[in-house]
């Protein structure tokens, strides 16, 4: 199979088919008592099969040059064999040859932010100055190493500075799913809005450039504030960064909701997206109040709750059907401008 001109793109097709079916064999299994796997595990294979396909055609430019995209199209072609190995990981006893495993994925998610940094280097060079939406799209694949490290530190059992296999595999599910889905919709948005002369300027761009840059570097504050909560066992450090991503998602989703939905052509996009953007706001809500319970010491729903609504949730109806609705937007855009040029010839 060749690795240039249209077959990333079918391949990436067949790559989500065969993750999404996977995946979704993993799940009956569970329901069935043939696996332990716990809810933190099925969100992490959901990002390893799933949202990692979805997301990858949005985080690689179309203009980049011819080198470039046939490192992208290797990594298309890589991205099923690596999610496989990585997946098995969780099949195995915990320990150096699941961590084995893991690592596998691990040196791809470092194969992808390298390629983001070369992305972001050219676009750099070309521009000069990048734009909040351009920079969420380009820096989504730079913070994936941490969550692949992450990973193989859950699947090794290992604890650094005293953080337990729980606290591991919840690092590793925000470090894959806040860069892959909700970096990757916030860029998508921003492009959404800044095409628009209603939206470009004022009060909604403002309040654009203030959610995103809260997505942009939330991951940074997430990691540390758990170091920070860890080492001097004070809670509010690890609190702030998710009131801080609460707000800027439920931000970004009244603004998607006011302006991307009703451009969205498509009946099927238009209601991924925007059961997307509902599904964020609702659990961004439920992580507000969790943070704030947990901060003030009163009653609050507990972790199990939180990772089955804010977790599971978040991945498979902001992620998974956010990132689906954009594919379809997309593409029928891109169909309705070659038709258009077309026409015009």
């Amino acid at each position: 199979m060749s690795l240039y001109r249209n077959d990333p793109v079918r391949w990436n097709w067949i790559s989500l088919g065969l993750g999404g079916g996977i995946w979704g064999g993993i799940v009956c299994a569970r329901l069935l008592g043939w696996t332990q796997l716990n809810d933190l595990e099925i969100v992490l294979l959901l990002a390893l099969f799933v949202i990692t396909p979805l997301a990858l055609p949005f985080v690689f430019s179309q203009h980049a040059g011819p080198l470039f995209s046939k490192w992208a199209a290797l990594v298309v072609f890589l991205q099923p064999l690596a999610a496989f190995l990585g997946g098995a990981a969780f099949f195995l006893p915990t320990g150096p040859l699941a961590a084995t495993f893991a690592a596998v994925w691990g040196g791809f998610t470092g194969l992808l932010a390298l390629l983001g940094l070369v992305q972001l280097c050219q676009m750099l060079r070309k521009k000069h100055c990048l734009s909040l939406a351009e920079l969420c799209l380009a820096g989504a694949l730079l913070y994936l190493p941490a969550g692949g490290a992450w990973m193989a530190l859950a699947r090794w059992g290992l604890q650094s500075l005293g953080f337990g296999v729980h606290t591991d595999l919840l690092t590793a599910v925000h470090f894959h799913v806040i860069p892959l889905a909700a970096l990757v919709i916030t860029g998508l948005t921003g492009q959404t809005l800044h095409n628009s002369p209603v939206t470009r300027h004022g009060i909604c761009w403002t309040a654009y450039r203030a959610a995103a840059f809260g997505v942009l570097i939330d991951p940074l504050l997430v990691a540390a504030g758990l170091t920070g909560a860890q080492i001097t066992g004070l809670p509010d450090l690890d609190t702030t960064p998710a009131d801080l991503l609460a707000l800027s998602l439920i931000l970004l989703a009244l603004l998607g909701l006011r302006f991307v939905v009703p451009t969205t052509v498509s009946r099927f996009a238009q209601m991924l997206v925007a059961l997307s953007y509902l599904t964020v706001f609702f659990t961004m809500l439920v992580a507000g109040t969790y943070a704030l319970g947990a901060a003030t010491g009163a009653w609050t729903i507990t972790i199990a709750q939180m990772i089955a609504i804010h977790g599971l949730e978040n991945a498979l109806l902001f992620g998974c059907g956010g990132l689906l609705g954009w594919r379809l937007r997309t593409e029928q855009e891109s169909q309705r401008s070659r038709g258009g040029e077309e026409c015009a010839c």
